[in-house]
């Protein structure tokens, strides 16, 4: 019985192998007729060639006439006069009221989500950017620093406390909110002043 299995499966094999070589014959052959059906490119005509890709010369234009070129300049400078008095608008920051967070332990990451849910900016003021930065000290203190807009405001120690930081927190928030205030007032005169007419003495 095995003998029969393997004398099918061996007559089985040799049909498959033959099938494969015809289905391979049927390819070479379709593959050869296409070839025969292949056209030759033909070549145009080299001058007819040259007379397409030539560049067109372009008559040279006429010079205007002066008084066309003077009201064609005049129209410039008006344009650009024009442009150059619109108000321009000054461009804010796309992120207004920025709490940057750098601090480093648990303690200023503490101080930090403290200060972040207590603090509200001053009415008007919303283009600042408040930096709270943590260096390390002795022991278990750390030195917090908080800036805004690049201005150093405060620099404390900070101890791992509950009470401390929130002390910390509301001193921190103090300084912040009249900083933030008194630089809107600042900007405030300083657009009044730029639309008062000049002394004259």
């Amino acid at each position: 019985m095995a003998r029969r299995s393997r004398a099918v499966a061996s007559s089985l094999a040799a049909c498959a192998s033959r099938l494969i070589c015809l289905s391979g014959l049927l390819l070479l052959t379709q593959l050869a007729a296409g070839q025969e059906r292949r056209r030759i490119p033909v070549r145009e005509n080299p001058q007819e060639q040259q007379k397409q890709q030539a560049p067109v010369r372009e008559s040279k234009a006429a010079p205007l006439p002066a008084k066309k070129l003077e009201e064609a300049l005049r129209l410039l400078l008006q344009a650009t006069s024009d442009s150059a008095q619109a108000p321009r608008q000054q461009r804010t920051m796309e992120i207004e009221g920025l709490i940057v967070d750098q601090t480093i332990s648990k303690v200023g990451h503490d101080f930090y989500d403290l200060f972040y849910t207590q603090f509200e900016a001053p009415a008007g003021t919303d283009d600042y950017v408040i930096t709270l930065l943590e260096k390390p000290s002795r022991g278990t203190a750390t030195l917090i620093m908080v800036s805004v807009n690049e201005s150093d405001l405060l620099e404390m120690p900070l101890q791992p406390k509950a009470e401390y930081i929130e002390a910390a927190v509301a001193e921190a928030i103090g300084t912040v909110v009249a900083f933030l205030q008194e630089a809107s007032n600042v900007s405030r005169q300083l657009e009044r002043g730029a639309k008062q007419p000049l002394e004259t003495f």
